[in-house]
């Protein structure tokens, strides 16, 4: 493999920082130590290579911001499904009073997942998937070997698009 030139490291460099830090062209070629028409040239080059900058860092963007709702939905979910434990295990309330508070967390949940599906409903279905699966595989985790966790982990991944393809 070919050493890289300095100009070339610093090409991937300036991607990197303006795809991932989202600094300005002008703070690129300050911290690289060229001038913003060099950055400019980086970014022209690297766009008839095939690497769009801007392209670039609107997926990251995309990207992240579909995660962070995923996140945000497996944590709702997790959440629901803890507060649910809390309820039916806790001794201290009546069977009525541990009804109501199902019904109002159930219907708290409805609500957030209506919300959540006509918002962006991809991933409200990978949120919930990402809960279940977690619960699924703690659960496991007590009763298999090391070995039949690995293969069960395998397997996920390899279904993982299918899985993605649920309707909820």
């Amino acid at each position: 493999m070919a050493k890289l030139t300095n100009a070339q490291r610093n090409r991937i460099l300036a991607r990197d920082l303006f795809v991932n830090s989202e600094y300005s062209k002008t703070k690129i070629a300050e911290t690289l130590g060229v001038s913003t028409k060099t950055i400019e040239n980086y970014q022209s080059q690297d766009k008839k290579d095939g690497n769009d900058w801007l392209t670039l860092r609107a997926s990251k963007h995309i990207k992240n911001t579909q995660e962070n709702k995923e996140n945000m939905y497996s944590l709702f979910t997790g959440y629901m499904m803890d507060s649910l434990k809390e309820i039916r295990e806790n001794e201290k309330l009546s069977a009525d009073a541990k009804a109501q508070m199902i019904v109002s967390l159930g219907d708290s949940f409805s609500k957030m997942g209506k919300i959540a599906r006509q918002e962006d409903p991809e991933a409200y279905k990978l949120g919930v998937i990402k809960v279940t699966i977690e619960k699924i595989l703690t659960a496991l985790k007590t009763e298999l070997s090391v070995e039949s966790m690995q293969k069960v982990i395998e397997v996920i991944f390899e279904i993982q698009d299918d899985i993605a393809d649920v309707t909820i």
